[in-house]
């Protein structure tokens, strides 16, 4: 009888030591899941702040007619505010802009769409 019982154990071992494997996965992969679906990054007020920085920077350089190295400038500029909208765009759960190079129509609608949620990324004044 003594043999029976180890048989059976021998038997069924391998069996729960799979089922407890895959169930620890599934307990990683719902912490994972649940873990990625937290905000990351810097708070929406910083955000906020940076973009109406560098909304404002955006205008004035596009618009000064005296800088050396202009185009370099603007596109830098240009390329640290989509940063800005796309984390914003994230954050909020609003379909960020796309496109090579981006066109301004997507710039548009991702700034709208945030207005509407209550973020406006006009400088104020």
């Amino acid at each position: 009888m003594e043999t029976f019982g180890l048989l059976v154990v021998a038997a069924l071992l391998p069996t729960a030591a799979g089922y407890g494997y895959l169930g620890v996965r599934r307990l990683y992969r719902a912490y994972s899941a649940r873990r990625s679906s937290l905000p990351a990054g810097p708070p929406i007020e910083r955000i906020h702040a940076d973009l109406r920085r560098l909304h404002d920077l955006l205008d004035r350089t596009e618009n000064a007619s005296d800088i050396p190295a202009k185009n370099l400038r603007c596109q830098a500029t240009r390329a640290a505010y989509l940063d800005a909208l796309n984390a914003a765009c994230r954050q909020l759960q609003v379909p960020v802009p796309t496109g090579h190079p981006v066109p301004r129509a997507e710039i548009y609608r991702a700034e709208a769409d945030l207005r509407r949620l209550g973020l406006d990324v006009r400088p104020v004044g």
